[in-house]
């Protein structure tokens, strides 16, 4: 098992925020694997502005849930993502790929257009389903 803290970020058409590895062909959430001690939530602030130079305030986050999925570059293993939403909106030209990401995209989640990680397609589901302003219903599977 993987454990990861990964947040939903929109901008204000309500798109997502993903992200991918220069060593993927998948998107996630920008996020990541806590350090030794670390909490789940100071390591997705701390993973967001490694990754994407993006600076959050913990006060703005809420805890969506627990997701699991397979890994996306781990084969064989399972991924447990704690995934928070920032309650604020992001413009487009704000994050930037840093770090190890190869490329940013918004992606409308009840419609992406990009190649997904098994763990954010099951994110999406959701959030089109059962948060606030979901852009329709889509199923991941």
């Amino acid at each position: 098992m993987i454990e990861v803290a990964a947040v939903v970020i929109r901008n204000p058409q309500g798109h997502v925020l993903t992200v991918r590895k220069k060593s993927s062909t998948k998107y996630q959430l920008p996020g990541g694997k806590p350090e030794a001690g670390e909490a789940l939530v100071d390591a997705a602030l701390r993973e967001v502005a490694e990754e994407v130079g993006l600076t959050l305030d913990a006060e703005s986050l809420n805890k969506l849930g627990t997701f699991d999925a397979p890994a996306a570059n781990e084969p064989g293993e399972v991924v447990v993502g704690t995934i928070f939403t920032y309650t604020r909106t992001v413009t487009a030209d704000e994050p930037h790929a840093a770090a190890e990401i190869g490329d940013t995209a918004w992606v409308n989640p009840a419609a992406p257009d990009r190649d997904l990680c098994s763990l954010a397609r099951p994110v999406s589901w959701y959030i089109c389903n059962k948060l606030p302003n979901g852009v329709s219903r889509w199923s991941p599977w």
